[in-house]
């Protein structure tokens, strides 16, 4: 009986997820030929061609894909079999690492990891920066052990195999307009379709951007898009400057010096879903066993906060 080897299948995950055997190579610090001949020995043990090397990308077959799908409940099983040897001592030690994309992310995770580290000094912690869109393949692929992910319930997305995501906050969207501007005065909530003949500041390749043509398509328009720039602390910029609106999360902090105000919207309510995001065969590791319930508190003591100090009109 033919044992796959298991390193293997991790390479042909990551050339599933990176789309090219030349990015898979460079993510693990390999070389691309000795990627290719991996990939080609696992392919002669299945007997079965698992990449189709003919298109532009290195797209998975329907049996690399199955494959794949294999691969991820192994990992999974594997890394909760180490959790469980780990978690016998009782002690939270080794190392967590944390992906934060967020711009305001450190206000919710960094009182929660200050906490964890002080109660368990043995427990190395260490911040990285990612990008929104990569977070969840990330942790798949065990480069992070955590990370902080958003999501739109109107904008749904495939779900990623082998995570565990637990929603620890709900962030809700208002409109940002200039001071000054003739729709921001009182605490009235507006209309979206009162900002019809607006400009507006829209990623269209970011999911909240298209959450905010999916609000505007609702309320019977198109918005005139005069810029597209994603970064949320440049949006405030402009926006305070009044080149346009925005859609924007209550938890994305105001740039300093350039004051916006942040109007209520009417109608359903537009929010956020703030998840964290672990392995699945890592829920019972002791580092992420003490993680959940600091980032839980944490949420809940922010949520408090914004609750009680929040004014509608924006900083």
């Amino acid at each position: 009986m033919t044992v796959l080897d298991v390193r293997k299948l991790v390479l042909l995950r990551e050339v599933g997820v990176r789309g090219s055997i030349a990015a898979a190579a460079q993510a693990l610090n390999y070389t691309r030929s000795a990627v290719s001949q991996q990939l080609s020995a696992l392919e002669a043990e299945t007997g079965t061609a698992l990449l189709d090397r003919g298109s532009r990308r290195a797209e998975l077959t329907p049996a690399g894909r199955l494959l794949v799908s294999h691969t991820d409940r192994i990992m999974a099983q594997l890394e909760a079999a180490e959790a469980q040897l780990r978690a016998r001592d009782g002690r939270v030690s080794g190392e967590l690492r944390v992906g934060v994309p967020l711009h305001e992310g450190p206000a919710l995770l960094v009182p929660a990891l200050n906490r964890l580290r002080q109660d368990h000094p043995r427990l190395r912690i260490t911040l990285h920066g990612v990008a929104p869109d990569e977070g969840r393949q990330t942790v798949r692929l065990g480069r992070l052990d955590a990370v902080l992910a958003a999501g739109y319930p109107q904008v749904p997305e495939p779900r990623v195999p082998g995570l565990y995501e637990e929603e620890v906050l709900s962030d809700r969207l208002r409109l940002v307009v200039a001071p000054g501007h003739p729709l921001a005065t009182g605490e009235l909530p507006r209309r979206l379709e009162e900002f019809a003949r607006e400009p507006w500041l829209l990623d269209r390749t970011s999911r909240l951007g298209r959450l905010a043509l999916h609000a505007c398509a609702g309320a019977g328009f198109v918005p005139d898009i005069v810029s597209d720039i994603g970064d949320m602390q440049a949006v405030f910029g402009l926006v305070s400057l009044g080149w346009g609106v925005a859609l924007v999360p209550d938890l994305v902090p105001g740039r300093p010096g350039h004051p916006v105000v942040r109007v209520t919207l009417e109608g359903p309510r537009l929010a956020r879903r703030i998840t964290l995001v672990v392995r699945e065969g890592s829920l019972q590791t002791p580092p992420v066993a003490a993680l959940l319930p600091a980032v839980r508190e944490a949420a809940a003591e922010l949520s408090r906060s914004l609750t009680e100090h929040q004014d509608p009109a924006s900083r």
